[in-house]
């Protein structure tokens, strides 16, 4: 079975763009009530073109966080008025903070899911982790992120705690660009199937600390692998 998969695209400009607009903002370089750079300065410093900053800057007003006047600009709402939603806020998060983060919500969800799931929650688990095997057979990155991805979300789902899964949620999507391009530049660990199919297992026999222990584990490989494959 191959353990290699296919390439996949980038992260999309735009999402570079918003990000980085984001960052102004919320480091205060962009203060409430100020204005942002033109339209063509904006070109300009980030080396995009117009439809990518117009469409960065619809995006921003529809998260409530600019706002454009017709004649005059395009200026920062104060944050009163305006809120970020959460998956906006992750998207521009250091990955040392999204690995704290995520390591919380998920020792936590593994030990929610081995007390309060169902017969329902454990088949669901195994069908994902079926189509991850699959997936990775036929070389279907986009697949295989996606079906992984399913898969955690039906953890969080068997935790019984509907906010917990909300927001695991928003991680995952997240991290689906981050896994594509982890999983196209290094290929798929063999290790995965093994800890995912362990943490099955622990949170059907409600066993809470050995399905903590596997969440620990793949978690602990996943940032190693994330660290290797950083450039230097």
């Amino acid at each position: 079975m191959p353990s290699r998969l296919t390439p996949v695209r980038s992260r999309k400009l735009g999402d570079l763009v918003i990000q980085q607009i984001q960052e102004k903002i919320s480091l205060g370089v962009f203060p409430p009530g100020s204005k942002i750079p033109t339209e063509p300065t904006l070109m300009t410093q980030l080396g995009v073109g117009r439809s990518t900053v117009r469409e960065a800057i619809r995006v921003l007003v529809s998260a409530g966080l600019l706002e454009v006047r017709q004649g005059d600009g395009t200026y920062v709402l104060d944050r009163k008025s305006g809120h970020e939603p959460l998956e906006y806020r992750l998207r521009r998060a250091k990955a040392e903070e999204i690995r704290e983060v995520r390591r919380i919500i998920e020792v936590e969800t593994a030990r929610l899911a081995a007390k309060n799931r169902s017969q329902a929650d454990i088949t669901a688990m195994r069908e994902h982790l079926e189509h991850k095997r699959v997936a990775m057979s036929v070389g279907d990155t986009h697949g295989y992120v996606e079906a992984d991805i399913a898969f955690h979300s039906a953890v969080a789902a068997a935790s019984g705690n509907s906010l917990l899964a909300d927001l695991y949620r928003s991680f995952c999507m997240v991290f689906q660009d981050f896994l594509d391009s982890l999983i196209a530049d290094r290929g798929v660990n063999q290790y995965q199937d093994r800890i995912h199919t362990g943490l099955v297992d622990a949170i059907a026999d409600r066993d809470a600390d050995k399905a903590v222990g596997f969440a620990l584990e793949a978690l602990d490989r996943t940032t190693n692998d994330a660290k290797e494959a950083a450039p230097e």
